[in-house]
């Protein structure tokens, strides 16, 4: 079985570990190197199949490096995830695909196993962030749980700081997902880093 290499860009440890981890699920996909920024990609050894690079350091150039990602691994598709106002431009630029993590995970490994695989790409985009009447909308405790999440606590820290049980604490992360509109909690955190983005 021959096996698509991959190079994760992203500067946020625990996004970059969720994503290869659910990459290795995937029978021929492989992760051969996980990188916090594009000076070390350019350095990296490793000849990916396929590079998924945050967008937020894409935008530090005006999406310059996108064209220095094609000319240092001319024969990789390049894979974009975070969030853009435009994704059409980087499609334009010679992207084979970018999706909005607000999608969750499991759309992000879907969308880079296909185009891995040889398929078409696409954008999957959002069609809008959490507004204030959303995060009006929580309880007390929803609130408490949210910003948790937002401030990178697992579960089980949660558990701890607010003392309660795992099961009270996971019921909050589902109406929270259904109360924001999103598929899971890795959602729930690409949405804090897009609100806190743009209100504060």
């Amino acid at each position: 079985m021959s096996y698509i290499s991959i190079t994760i860009v992203h500067p946020h440890r625990l996004i970059a570990e969720a994503i290869a981890l659910s990459l290795s699920q995937v029978p021929d996909l492989y992760v051969v190197n996980r990188v916090d920024n594009l000076a070390a990609l350019w350095e990296s050894i490793a000849v990916p199949e396929l590079i998924v690079v945050d967008a937020e350091l894409l935008k530090k150039s005006g999406y310059r490096d996108i064209g220095t990602i094609q000319s240092n691994f001319p024969n990789a598709s390049t894979v974009v995830i975070g969030l853009v106002s435009a994704p059409e431009v980087l499609i334009a630029k010679g992207c084979a695909g970018y999706i909005d993590l607000y999608q969750g995970i499991d759309a992000a490994v879907h969308l880079i196993t296909r185009i891995g695989r040889g398929g078409s790409g696409a954008i999957l985009s959002s069609p809008r962030p959490a507004d204030a009447l959303q995060l009006n909308s929580l309880s007390r405790r929803e609130s408490q749980t949210l910003n948790l999440i937002w401030d990178g606590m697992t579960n089980k820290e949660i558990c701890a700081y607010l003392g309660l049980k795992q099961q009270t604490v996971s019921s909050y992360v589902t109406r929270l997902c259904e109360k924001l509109d999103v598929n899971s909690r890795n959602a729930i955190v690409m949405l804090g880093r897009r609100y806190r983005d743009t209100h504060l």
